[in-house]
């Protein structure tokens, strides 16, 4: 299957849009689909491999449809309720952190994260923080003004409007076709 990725957004935006169209169409609607848009998302992120366990999709996809309910409220404009914001907050609080020190003797002290969390539960902990820094940061979440597209994307500059160069270049066609017909 081919999957929606657009391949220049972070794992949160892309991974809200696996809930198409709100919801019309749902590309992580199997543990099958769960697993290959994660593999899917790694290859075009050169990134590594999220492996989601079959018994841990559903958690995958509830969280999905938080995420995508969050970030579609803020890209137009309006306030998502209580229930998507709680549900994030939930999971991203079992990302369970610390930062450590270390210092060897007569060397230098630096710092690493020491987390306690791990598999599904961090990948899902990490989605939903990242999505909250989303909602609340300074990057404009859009929606695409493509004909039939509704992928939501971060605005890289103030004048971007499309999702994708192939929705813009629609967009082009349907003004001219409007124009000459």
């Amino acid at each position: 299957m081919e999957f929606p990725l657009l391949g220049t957004e972070p794992l949160a935006v892309e991974f809200a849009n696996t809930w198409y169209d709100d919801g019309a169409v749902d590309y992580l609607a199997t543990p099958e689909l769960v697993r290959g848009w994660f593999q899917a998302y790694g290859d075009a992120h050169d990134a590594g491999v999220h492996r989601v366990p079959t018994r841990d999709a559903g958690r995958v996809r509830e969280l999905r449809g938080h995420v995508h309910r969050l970030l579609a409220a803020v890209a137009d404009g309006r306030h998502p309720g209580p229930d998507p914001i709680a549900a994030v907050n939930d999971c991203a609080a079992l990302a369970y952190s610390s930062v450590r020190l270390t210092w060897p003797s007569g060397g230098r002290p630096s710092a690493s994260t020491d987390s306690a969390t791990s598999g599904t539960t961090r990948l899902l902990a990490a989605l939903a923080s990242e999505a909250i820094e989303l909602a609340a940061g300074d990057d404009r979440i859009g929606r695409c003004e493509g004909p039939g597209c509704r992928m939501l994307f971060v605005r890289t500059h103030g004048r971007r409007r499309f999702c994708h160069a192939s929705c813009s270049q629609r967009g082009r066609q349907a003004r001219y076709y409007r124009k000459t017909h």
